[in-house]
C-alpha cells in the first residue's frame, strides 16, 4: 500500500507506517491509565471498542493494556461478534493501527496470516503488538496527555473462494472382516449378492460374476464391495477404505488376496476388481478354490479414511 514502509517482525508480523487512518474503525481513548485501572479493579483485563461493520459481518476491536499471555507488551485482537452456528466459520485478515501525535502518522501491524472465525474462536490478534516502554516513552508520541488512538482494518475473504477440508482415519474396531461361502457356483447367472454384513457400523455387501464382468468377462472370477447406505457422503464427504479380498484356498490355506482401496461418495456406492482372479486358476483342480462346486471368499477393512469439509 502506497505510503507504507514494510519491515519484518519474525515471520508473520508486518509493521509499517502510513499517513491515511483505518478504513474501518479508530477508537480513540482518553484518561488512559485511569481506564485501565478502573477496569482491573472491575476484574476485566481488556478495553472493548463499539462495534462496525465489515463484509456484512459485526466486529470489535479489543485492546488488552497489560498484555494477553505476554508481559511488557500492549495486545491488540478483533473479535468476531456474530452468532456462529454448527461448523461454519469467517476467514479474515487484519491490519491494527497506533497513531503517533507527534508526527500525526500511524504505526500498522499486520498478521500476514488469514485466520478463521468460528464457535471455538472468536478472537484472533497480535499478543506483542506494542511494547508497554515504546507506548509510556512520551517521545514516542503514542501517549500524550493521557489520551490515545488506536484502529483497525478487517479483511474479510470471499466464503466461496475458501474452504477447509481435513482427512482422518477412523478409529479401528476389533472386528473388520466378513466371510462369505457360495454354493452351486456353476449356476449362478451372471452375478449373486452375498447377504448385508456390518463392518465399522456401516452395512456393506459383496457381488461376485463367476464368469466375470466388462473387461474381465469370460477370463476372471469378478469381485465388487458395495457400501450400502452412503446418504450421508454430501457436500464433498467421502469414505476411503483400504479393504483386502481373499478367496480362500479350502485345501492349502494359501488363499488369493488382492489389497485395494475404494473411494465411496454421494454418487459412487461401490468398487472392485473385473480381473479378480482367472478362470484357469479357479478351476484348477490342484488348487483349492473351488470345492464341491463351492468358494469362500472373505473381505476384511485395513483402514478406513473420511474426507470431509470442516469449515
Amino acid at each position: 500500500m502506497a505510503g507504507e514502509r514494510f519491515s519484518g517482525d519474525g515471520n508473520e508480523i508486518i509493521r509499517a507506517v502510513r499517513a491515511t487512518q483505518p478504513m474501518h474503525l479508530t477508537f480513540e481513548v482518553e484518561a488512559y491509565q485511569e481506564l485501565v485501572e478502573l477496569y482491573e479493579k472491575g476484574g476485566r483485563d481488556n478495553i472493548i471498542s463499539t462495534q462496525f461493520s465489515v463484509g456484512h459481518h459485526s466486529w470489535a476491536l479489543v485492546i488488552y493494556p497489560k498484555g494477553k499471555g505476554v508481559n511488557d507488551h500492549i495486545s491488540l485482537y478483533v473479535k468476531f461478534l456474530d452468532k456462529i452456528r454448527g461448523g461454519k466459520c469467517v476467514h479474515a485478515s487484519f491490519k491494527f493501527f497506533v497513531l503517533n501525535n507527534e508526527t500525526e502518522k500511524y504505526i500498522t501491524i499486520q498478521d500476514a496470516r488469514t485466520r478463521s472465525f468460528n464457535a471455538g474462536h472468536r478472537e484472533w490478534g497480535i499478543s506483542k503488538a506494542v511494547s508497554a516502554k515504546d507506548f509510556f516513552d512520551k517521545s514516542k508520541g503514542l501517549l500524550v496527555n493521557n489520551s490515545c488512538t488506536f484502529g483497525v482494518e478487517v479483511y474479510v475473504v470471499d466464503q466461496t473462494l475458501i474452504k477447509t477440508s481435513r482427512l482422518s482415519m477412523m478409529e479401528k474396531q476389533t472386528h473388520r472382516s466378513y466371510t462369505w461361502p457360495i454354493y452351486d457356483l456353476s449356476t449362478i447367472r451372471p452375478s449373486v449378492f452375498s447377504p448385508t454384513f456390518k463392518i465399522e457400523d456401516r452395512a456393506w455387501k459383496l457381488q461376485v460374476y463367476p464368469r466375470g464382468n466388462l473387461t474381465g468377462q469370460g477370463k476372471y472370477l469378478s469381485l465388487y464391495f458395495y457400501l450400502i447406505d452412503h446418504t450421508d457422503l454430501i457436500g464433498g464427504k467421502k469414505l476411503y477404505v483400504d479393504v483386502q479380498l481373499n478367496l480362500k484356498d479350502q485345501l492349502t490355506g494359501e488363499d488369493h488376496e488382492k489389497n485395494v482401496g475404494f473411494w465411496f461418495d454421494s454418487e459412487k456406492d461401490h468398487g472392485g476388481l473385473d480381473d479378480f482372479l482367472e478362470l484357469a486358476e479357479l478351476n484348477n483342480p490342484t488348487k483349492g478354490y473351488r470345492m464341491d462346486d463351492r468358494v469362500m471368499i472373505e473381505a476384511a477393512i485395513n483402514r478406513m479414511f473420511i474426507l470431509q469439509q470442516i469449515c
